[in-house]
């Protein structure tokens, strides 16, 4: 086999048998490019070879590691990756068939270049229910460090130089450890997308937000900024650092408000208002469905 264009890495934990199977047939069916499919079994107890023993295609490599999470699994099919460009997918996310090529195409091979696409959120049956999109072009770290680069991982497709220079992924976070790399692989690249739908996820029960997910997202945001503020010190007090905190407490303030934690979302959201008024007013519409909701 000639050497692939693009690695697709794939870390898997659990799987939903029926979900992976798909998973893996929408990767090796991409259209328009030549890839590899690096699959990592992260210490599964039954091992992903054994559910993917009916898949005979040498483009795909299958690597068993002890269980350590997802950032080590896809630190470690990285290791085996032989591909100029990078894509990362779940085991139960199914790729368009075309999307690859398409984020090839929007990348027109400049190496300085993150190309995205968007991401249709479905049911577990992968009928559609949102869509997920951005509009962001060129630099994207603000957008990003914000919470406005409403693109998901699989949606992206990373250069090999981006992705050695964004270093390797932090599996200490228990949460959005996906959002500290892109921010980390952001400050070596700028963003080229469109609104052509690259991925299909599947929302089920294991992704419901639970309160105690919120406390997490909260916790792991902080630490994304706090970790953007130690690489570039210099902003540290600027307003980008300000809006940063502002957007990250008015976004828990709807969550907690979502789920029924109504005070403390309304503290949130008002310790959010403080720092960024103008933000607080943009968001708040969205505020009173949250409470709404929240108390049904």
């Amino acid at each position: 086999m000639n050497c692939p264009e693009v690695s697709l890495v794939m870390g898997v934990w659990q799987p939903h048998r029926d979900w992976l199977s798909e998973a893996v047939r929408s990767a090796l069916g991409q259209h328009g490019c030549n890839l590899e499919l690096i699959v990592v079994d992260d210490g599964n107890p039954e091992p992903v070879a054994e559910l993917l023993a009916e898949v005979s295609d040498p483009r795909l490599k299958l690597l068993r590691t002890p269980h350590s999470g997802p950032g080590t699994a896809r630190n470690a099919g990285l290791e085996a990756a032989t591909g100029s460009w990078i894509r990362f997918l779940d085991c139960d996310d199914v790729f368009e068939a075309d999307s690859t090529a398409r984020l090839l195409q929007l990348a027109a091979g400049d190496e300085g270049v993150i190309a995205y696409n968007a991401t249709m959120v479905c049911t577990e049956e992968l009928e559609p229910v949102e869509l997920l999109a951005s509009a962001v072009s060129g630099d994207a770290v603000r957008a990003c460090l914000l919470g406005l680069f409403d693109v998901r991982l699989p949606s992206l497709l990373f250069s090999r130089p981006v992705v050695d220079a964004a270093g390797a992924w932090d599996d200490s976070f228990r949460v959005s450890g996906d959002w500290d790399f892109v921010l980390r692989a952001l400050d070596h690249a700028v963003v080229c997308g469109d609104r052509a739908v690259a991925t299909y996820y599947r929302r089920h029960a294991a992704s419901v937000t639970r309160t105690a997910g919120i406390r997490d997202g909260e916790v792991a945001r902080r630490r994304i900024i706090d970790r953007y503020l130690d690489r570039h010190p210099e902003a540290r007090g600027s307003a980008l650092a300000r809006e940063a905190e502002a957007a990250l407490l008015l976004d828990r303030g709807l969550a907690y408000a979502f789920v029924g934690e109504t005070r403390r979302g309304l503290g949130r959201f008002a310790q959010g208002a403080r720092r960024d008024p103008s933000a607080a007013i943009r968001v708040l519409p969205r505020l009173v469905r949250a409470v709404r909701a929240g108390a049904r």
